[in-house]
């Protein structure tokens, strides 16, 4: 696998704590709803996402939302599109227009997901994040090599030092340890395992080529 180096990537900007909070009672919202159901790898495609990286992209959109989605209001933050990009900084690192302007461009959710995700990439990589590729994780019975793409998935609780995912490689990957929970209940470990084995080259670079689809753990015993 080539590796980034991390002089050439940029400072990436990373939500802060109303972004955090207000994806979280996004979740909430979005498991008593059906209409975020995602965008499919198609309709991605001719939005503008690199053929690489559209069937992660639509992996993520199904747990987010569709280009037209607009989430209730949390803590007096609203997110947006197909990826959420919510009002309270995130949206204004990566668009410059109006919020209207952004939902009717599917092409803008694209690029600015792409610059988010290869953001979020550089902080997994600085943070030794990474580390963890390769090695297997399993929970709740279901068992997955991680790759690149579980390592994105799962930076969507953060890639920062003392974030879940942080706290699961300190604790050799013990999906019950503390800190490794959303406010919610949901693991991290949920988010590795249903992002792995997805090619994520348009955001890494590389493609750790991991044939990585999440198996039965007793499959995995055997």
């Amino acid at each position: 696998m080539t590796s980034v180096a991390l002089s050439t990537l940029p400072s990436p900007w990373l939500p802060n704590k109303r972004d955090v909070f207000a994806n979280l009672g996004l979740a909430f919202g979005l498991a008593a709803s059906l209409a975020f159901a995602g965008e499919s790898a198609v309709s991605l495609l001719n939005a503008g996402m690199p053929a690489e990286c559209a069937e992660y992209a639509s992996n993520v959109s199904q747990s987010e939302g569709n280009f037209s989605s607009v989430s209730p209001v949390v803590n007096g933050t609203r997110c947006y599109g197909a990826f959420q990009f919510c009002d309270s900084g995130t949206l204004q690192a990566y668009w410059d227009g109006s919020r209207e302007e952004f939902l009717n461009s599917p092409s803008a959710q694209v690029t600015a997901w792409q610059r988010y995700e290869r953001g979020q990439w550089y902080a997994a990589q600085k943070n030794g994040m990474t580390s963890l590729i390769g090695q297997q994780v399993c929970y709740q019975g279901t068992c997955a090599t991680i790759s690149q793409s579980s390592i994105l998935k799962a930076c969507q609780f953060g890639c920062g030092v003392g974030g879940k995912l942080y706290n699961l490689a300190k604790s050799g990957l013990d999906c019950n340890a503390a800190g490794t929970r959303d406010g919610a209940g949901t693991s991290v470990c949920s988010y590795l395992i249903s992002g792995a084995g997805y090619n994520v080259g348009c955001i890494t670079n590389s493609n750790d080529g991991v044939d990585c689809t999440p198996v039965a753990a007793k499959e995995v015993q055997q």
